[in-house]
C-alpha cells in the first residue's frame, strides 16, 4: 500500500509540475500540439463531468421518464476560445461560416424547420418524395415558406413559440436577408438556434454562362438527393460568426465526446480558422483556449510575442510625440496610464520592482516640500547681501 501510495503521489506532483503549454519539437511553432490539446481536453471533460455529478446529487429526487431529457441537458458544450492581437474589422454576419467537423456535435434526434422561398409547396414535395432520405425526411418536420411565416408568425409571442418547437432552424440562402429581418431579435440575438443557411437548389442544373436577369436561379428547386446532401453537411458543422472585436468563440464539441474526438474537432476548426478568417493567420494569434460554459479556459496554444510585425515594435519606452515648443501632445492621461501598465504587464519581478522604486523616488522629490521664506525675510536678506558688498557696484 505504501509503494501504491508513493507512487500516486509521484503521478500527482508531474501533473503539478507539467507547463501550462508546450513547444513543439519540429517544424513552424505556428502550429497546434496534439498532445497538449488531449491534455487539456482529458481536464476539461474531467471537470465538467464532476460538476455535472455533483449538481446531481445536490438535485431532488426526478422521475425515471425524465433521465434521458436529463442526460440531454447535461451535455454540455465545448468551446475553442480565440483571441488574436489585432482586432478583427468583421461585422455580424446573417450567413455564418460552415466548418465541417470530422465528428459531429448535433443530436440524431432533432427536429428541422425549414424556411424556403416560395411556393413551399415544391420543396414539401421534393421531402416527400422517395428519393428523398428516410432518415433525413424524419427529422425534417416542417418546410415553411416566406409568405405563410409572415402570415402566421407577425407577434413577439408566436415567434417565440415557433422558436421553442424546433431543435434545428435552416433558410434558403437566397431568402436569408428576407427570413432575418423578419424573425428580428427573436431568432438573431443569440447564436443558440440562429437559421443556418443552406442550398435548396443543390444538384439542379444552372446555366451559369447566361446572363443573370435572364438565368433566374431564384426559380431553381435542386434534386432530393442534392438538397439532401446539403442538410447533411449542415448537421455535421460548426457555426463560426464572426464579429468585430478581438475574441471569438465556437462551438467545437460536448461534454459526451472523448478527449480525442474533441481535439480533432479543435484541430479542424483551428485549420479553418487560419486558411480563411483572421488576417495575417497564426502571427495574429494571442492565445487559443477550450472552455465549458461556465468553466474556466485551459490554454492548448500561446504566443510568445505580442506583436504582428517585428517592425513596429520600439527599442525603448514611448514618450510621445514633440511639438516645435517643447510640448508633450497625442497621448491624454487616460491613455498614458493604460500604456504605462501593458507595459508594466511585460516586466519580469526585477525590472518591475527597480521601474516602481524609480517613481516612488522621482514622485518624493517632486512631492518634497522647499523652505518658506517671507517677503520681509527676503528683503532683509536682500539688504544684507547689498550691505556686506565693500566697494560700490557704480563708480561715482
Amino acid at each position: 500500500m505504501a509503494r501504491r501510495s508513493k507512487t500516486a503521489t509521484e503521478k500527482e506532483a508531474k501533473v503539478v509540475e507539467a507547463p501550462l503549454t508546450t513547444k513543439v519539437a519540429n517544424g513552424t511553432p505556428y502550429q497546434l500540439d496534439p498532445s497538449q490539446v488531449e491534455r487539456a481536453a482529458e481536464a476539461l471533460v474531467a471537470h465538467m463531468k464532476k460538476h455535472v455529478e455533483a449538481k446531481g446529487e445536490d438535485a431532488p429526487v426526478q422521475n425515471l421518464a425524465d433521465d434521458e431529457d436529463e442526460a440531454e441537458e447535461n451535455d454540455q458544450p465545448v468551446f475553442l476560445s480565440v483571441s488574436t492581437k489585432k482586432h478583427i474589422s468583421d461585422s455580424n454576419r446573417l450567413k455564418p461560416t460552415k466548418i465541417v467537423l470530422p465528428h459531429p456535435i448535433i443530436p440524431n434526434d432533432v427536429r428541422i424547420c425549414i424556411f424556403t422561398k416560395d411556393p413551399q409547396r415544391a420543396y414539401k414535395d421534393l421531402v416527400a418524395s422517395d428519393a428523398f432520405p428516410v432518415s433525413l425526411r424524419e427529422k425534417v418536420q416542417r418546410v415553411l415558406g416566406v409568405d405563410k411565416l409572415k402570415k402566421r408568425y407577425k407577434s413577439y409571442e408566436q415567434k417565440r413559440a415557433l422558436l421553442a418547437e424546433y431543435d434545428i432552424f435552416m433558410v434558403d440562402d437566397r431568402v436569408i436577408k428576407i427570413v432575418a429581418e423578419f424573425l428580428g431579435k427573436t431568432f438573431y440575438q443569440s447564436k443558440a438556434k440562429r437559421p443556418i443557411p443552406v442550398r435548396l437548389t443543390a444538384g439542379a442544373y444552372i446555366d451559369k454562362s447566361a446572363k443573370k436577369e435572364t438565368r433566374e436561379p431564384q426559380n431553381v428547386v435542386g434534386t432530393p438527393l442534392g438538397v439532401a446532401k446539403e442538410i447533411e453537411t449542415a448537421l455535421n458543422s460548426t457555426y463560426l460568426s464572426m464579429s468585430a472585436s478581438a475574441n471569438t468563440s465556437i462551438k467545437v464539441g460536448k461534454l459526451s465526446q472523448t478527449p480525442q474526438q474533441l481535439t480533432e474537432n479543435t484541430a479542424a476548426v483551428v485549420a479553418a480558422l487560419m486558411d480563411k478568417h483572421v488576417p495575417q493567420g497564426w502571427r495574429n494569434i494571442r492565445s487559443l483556449h477550450i472552455k465549458g460554459p461556465s468553466t474556466k479556459a485551459l490554454p492548448i496554444w500561446l504566443a510568445e510575442e505580442l506583436w504582428t510585425d517585428a517592425t513596429q515594435v520600439l527599442d525603448g519606452p514611448y514618450h510621445g510625440a514633440i511639438a516645435a515648443d517643447g510640448a508633450a501632445k497625442g497621448k491624454s492621461a487616460e491613455k498614458k496610464r493604460k500604456w504605462d501598465e501593458w507595459e508594466e504587464e511585460l516586466l519580469d519581478d526585477d525590472a518591475l520592482a527597480a521601474k516602481k522604486a524609480y517613481k516612488e523616488a522621482k514622485k518624493a522629490k517632486k512631492t518634497a516640500k522647499k523652505p518658506s521664506i517671507s517677503k520681509e525675510k527676503r528683503k532683509a536678506l536682500k539688504k544684507q547681501a547689498l550691505a556686506s558688498v565693500q566697494t560700490p557696484l557704480i563708480a561715482g
